[in-house]
């Protein structure tokens, strides 16, 4: 292989990682979101302690619910490790993205917000967040993949 191709063999895998990673991010994001107005649909009552928490921060939501909120964020980041593995097909993506949620959700949910959720419910969600990332990404790994890249790079 050229040195002009192992340059841009380079560039395209460090592309990838980046737009898995920012692709991971916005899943994340909405993949909550999604999953909070499929429940608002589903169970009408959800809506009130929602609406109150998102107008004034205000947390009124009951067990039950907080369990539903804690789920969904980890289906969120699980969907999200899941998708940055797919396209960037490299664990490192995934890693980054399990750090950078991680590292955000530590901070909401052990010093910035900790005063106004219940405590169970920042510690799941501030802890479970980088290993849910991982498994996704663990899921979303090709075992044909891995095994495949040593024997194209030697070839």
């Amino acid at each position: 292989m050229s040195e002009s191709a192992q340059i841009e063999s380079s560039f395209m895998t460090a592309l990838r990682a980046v737009l898995a990673v920012a692709a991971g991010l916005i899943l994340w994001m909405i993949g909550f979101l999604a999953l909070a107005r499929v429940l608002v649909s589903l169970w009408p009552d959800y809506a009130i302690p929602a609406r109150l928490w998102t107008r004034s921060g205000t947390y009124a939501f009951t067990t039950t619910m907080s369990v539903f909120n804690a789920s969904f964020w980890i289906l969120s980041e699980i969907a999200a490790g899941w998708l940055a593995a797919v396209i960037a097909r490299r664990a490192e993506a995934v890693w980054t993205l399990a750090v950078l949620v991680m590292g955000y959700l530590c901070f909401m949910h052990l010093y910035y917000a900790w005063h106004a959720l219940p405590w169970w419910y920042n510690l799941i969600v501030a802890f479970s967040s980088g290993p849910a990332v991982l498994l996704g990404g663990k899921l979303g790994s090709h075992p044909n993949r891995t095994a495949a890249a040593p024997r194209q790079a030697a070839s």
